[in-house]
């Protein structure tokens, strides 16, 4: 009977010890990327495998805060350049001008108060906060 009551304390001390150090593991494999980058541009997945390790190197603490903000915000500019660059090229494509009517039917039946509106000259997406179109200029305050 002592026995097997020492067989399990061991047991459980042994799982106590060893749980922080699958949980980091575990923890760091459940989070992959959601979206590939060859997905949306070849060109994001040198950005995002950047992205990827310095948020790895700053885990770790090998990569100071304000440096880790600096770079992050670099690579976040380079990932909007190529994704606008994407934009550009694809703005005149059929399939992408349905893809926009529905983004922007979706707002409308949600009725989100301070969402994303539709351009009334272009038809794309504008932030709420913007006061013209980022793509034909064209004026936002009569939407307000």
């Amino acid at each position: 009977m002592t026995l097997v009551i020492g067989a399990a304390l061991a047991l459980f001390s042994l799982v106590i010890v060893a749980y922080p150090f699958l949980k980091s593991r575990l923890t760091f494999a459940a989070s992959p990327r959601t979206i590939s980058a060859s997905v949306v541009a070849p060109e994001l997945g040198p950005v995002y495998d950047a992205i990827t390790t310095l948020h790895l190197e700053y885990q770790l603490g090998k990569v100071p805060e304000n440096l880790y903000r600096e770079q992050l915000a670099s690579y976040r500019l380079q990932a909007a350049t190529v994704l606008q660059q994407r934009f550009q090229e694809r703005a005149g494509e059929p399939e992408w001008m349905l893809e926009q009517e529905v983004l922007v039917t979706r707002a409308a039946l949600r009725g989100t108060e301070g969402g994303p509106r539709a351009c009334p000259n272009c038809r794309s997406l504008v932030a709420p906060e913007l006061l013209g179109c980022p793509e034909c200029g064209a004026s936002m305050e009569a939407r307000v």
